[in-house]
């Protein structure tokens, strides 16, 4: 077996069993399924048969020793490669904890001592809840693998394991042919004794050299450079002499039954496929079933074309308390609907709404009114309206200065909220708008905050308690990466064996949430989803989390999830909208999981931004004119009324601007 190591790392054989059988005869051995080693894509491998033996290991290996010494079977290399179980390759633990209960039970101790020192003292500090400290310590508990620590630790995998390996190499011409195998005495981790191993295999490597006068390069022109070139291709091919002989001898030693095999060596089948499998897809719901359903907005003026550019990532649309929308760029303007009237919350002043702020006295452009924003924005970028009517931006100075501004509905002019002077002069990686009002910004693991009063407080994240925690669940857990996640409740998002959410006035993990996927992007942690992309067999689909079990809840087939370019919810997250970068938008149900319409902007627009009402009764869209053949348009779906999800409380409409940036993908 020190050969499968060695042939495990060279050639990159990834864990994954195509076939599981152990032959039991040489009749068995050309008629079942021989055990495949599942390569990385293009990488060449090798596969072994294995045979268990019910005779003492010195016997075996004394008969094998004189056979590879016969006619057609001479020049074979002999190795010892006995040694402890802890300097083997990493299934055998698996095997022996799987037959031992002894030893599983130390194997499991060993690491929850190991990592209960951990998760104590990042429970202590905020680097993880009660919660999860607990979930992890139960994913330890019953973890399928051990760490070399806590193999090394116990006397039992000290003890040495006789193991005897033979390998031959014989050239001719152009083809060399490796033939290899091992006998390893498995009785003392399989508590069956006498019980020996025996595995063995060949490959054949076919060299071919072809004259070439040229040379070519991706994206360069081929070139002249006369040259051998050589080309090497491996097959398996076990030696006919060999399959002969090691067949015989496992018949007359009377190997194990297939079955019973299996039942031996399945901890270490788990072993190589953990995590491998390929998972069984959601379902898929499936666009086809339900109509599209073209949109036609208002006409906004020309100059959208240029004030919201659409390669500028950074402006957002928002809609406000009364009914309106506000969107940032190069200049700030507030979208007024007309076709139908509303009463605003808090009556506007000082909005500019001349005529030659208004869009072109046609039918459609009656609908909308675009008024100035509020004095004091300037180049703005992106906007957060909290629970309280606030709108909050990241603008920027004449001289280029990064700074906050405040403005509420009624207000004249914008506030300007000086930045912390402590404040390092580069990209805020983060922000949000905490619950009890203020905003709250992340730069790298220092969260800087500010009440509604102005007063700034700074605090450090140990990103590294965090770490170590998750560390402790190597062997228990896969790791998941993901960026920020856009909930819209306050803390700061982010996944690694869990979801979990940071609160920026403490510093402190106050939530988490089960995942399964590393591309979460969007969601709503009230009614429990998150969305993500998912790279499935079948192509690239959006995928809905539940963040209870961290399960898919399902998958759908949709032009938007490539390239997609926004992302709304409605208040409580009952509705979802996701736009493509053409004149794609899909609506979901999330309540009932399934989709319900597949909205289309105009022929030649592209969606830019989504936003749902406060009233939960429109969805208003934003759609750009391909090339800027046309106008721009502001287009509102209107909610049929039994799914309409009004803000309420802390409980507001959230949306996300993806550009042509990599956040949604």
């Amino acid at each position: 077996m020190a050969c499968l190591g060695v042939l495990r790392a060279l050639h990159g054989i990834q864990t994954g069993l195509i076939g599981v059988t152990l032959l039991a005869s040489a009749g068995a051995a050309a008629q079942s399924t021989t055990i495949l080693m599942a390569p990385a894509p293009g990488a060449t491998y090798v596969h072994g048969r294995y045979y268990l033996i019910a005779q003492p290991y010195a016997a075996v290996r004394a008969d094998l020793e004189k056979g590879l010494s016969g006619p057609g079977l001479g020049g074979f290399q002999p190795r010892d490669d006995t040694a402890p179980v802890s300097a083997m390759e990493f299934y055998w633990a698996q095997v022996a904890a799987s037959h031992l209960p002894d030893v599983k039970r130390a194997l499991d101790s060993q690491a929850s001592h190991n990592a209960d020192p951990v998760l104590d003292q990042a429970l202590a500090a905020g680097a993880i809840i009660a919660g999860e400290r607990d979930a992890f310590r139960a994913a330890i508990a019953r973890q399928p693998e051990y760490a070399n620590e806590a193999i090394k630790s116990l006397p039992f995998f000290s003890q040495p394991v006789p193991r005897w390996s033979f390998e031959r190499q014989r050239e001719k011409s152009s083809r060399t042919q490796v033939d290899y195998g091992t006998v390893m005495d498995v009785s003392a981790l399989t508590g069956r004794a006498p019980l020996t191993l025996v595995w063995y295999g060949g490959a054949a490597t076919t060299v071919t050299r072809h004259f070439r006068m040229t040379s070519c390069m991706v994206g360069v022109a081929c070139f002249p450079d006369p040259h051998i070139e050589r080309n090497a291709k491996t097959e398996e091919h076990a030696d006919p002499a060999l399959d002969r002989y090691v067949a015989s001898l496992t018949q007359r030693l009377q190997a194990l039954p297939p079955t019973d095999a299996d039942r031996v060596m399945q901890a270490y089948f788990d072993a190589y496929a953990r995590d491998r499998a390929a998972a069984v897809p959601a379902p898929a719901a499936a666009l086809a079933t339900l109509p599209e359903t073209t949109l036609q907005g208002a006409s906004l003026p020309a100059d959208e074309s240029d004030v919201r550019r659409y390669d500028n990532d950074n402006w957002r649309l928002v809609a406000l308390p009364d009914g309106s929308l506000l969107a940032s760029g190069s200049a700030l303007h507030r979208y007024v609907p007309r076709a139908r009237p509303f009463t605003p919350a808090v009556p506007p002043a000082g909005a500019d709404s001349s005529s030659a702020n208004r869009a072109a006295p046609d039918a459609a452009a009656n609908a909308i009114d675009r008024q100035g924003g509020p004095a004091g924005f300037g180049i703005s970028g992106p906007l957060k309206v909290g629970a309280d009517g606030q709108v909050w931006a990241q603008g920027m100075r004449e001289d280029g200065a990064r700074q906050l501004l405040n403005w509420r509905p009624g207000q004249r002019q914008a506030a300007v909220v000086a930045l912390d002077a402590s404040m390092p002069d580069r990209r805020i990686d983060d922000w949000t708008l905490p619950a009890r009002g203020g905003v709250a910004l992340r730069v790298g693991d220092t969260f800087f905050t500010v009440t509604p009063q102005g007063r700034w407080t700074q605090r450090h994240w140990d990103a590294s308690l965090r770490r170590k925690a998750s560390d402790t669940l190597e062997n228990a857990m896969p790791w998941l990466y993901g960026d920020a996640i856009q909930f819209g409740d306050g803390l700061f998002w982010a996944t690694d064996r869990d979801g979990y959410g940071i609160d920026p006035a403490t510093a402190r993990v106050t939530a988490s949430f089960k995942t399964r996927s590393n591309k979460l992007f969007f969601g709503s942690h009230r009614a429990n989803w998150a969305l993500a992309i998912a790279e499935t067999p079948d192509g690239r689909r959006l995928r809905a989390i539940d963040l209870a079990t961290g399960q898919a809840r399902f998958d759908l087939e949709t032009p938007a999830v490539y390239y997609t370019s926004s992302a709304a919810r409605s208040a409580h997250g009952r509705l979802l909208a996701v736009s493509g970068a053409d004149n794609t938008v899909v609506v979901l149900d999330m309540a009932e999981n399934k989709l319900l319409l597949n909205l289309r902007a105009p022929k030649e627009t592209s969606v830019s931004a989504m936003a749902f009402s406060w009233k939960g009764d429109t969805l208003w869209i934003y759609a750009r004119p391909v090339g800027n053949n046309g106008a721009t348009q502001l287009i509102a779906w209107d909610v049929p009324a039994g799914l309409r999800d009004a803000a309420q409380g802390q409980d507001i409409p959230d949306q996300l601007r993806c550009g042509y940036s990599m956040e949604c993908r």
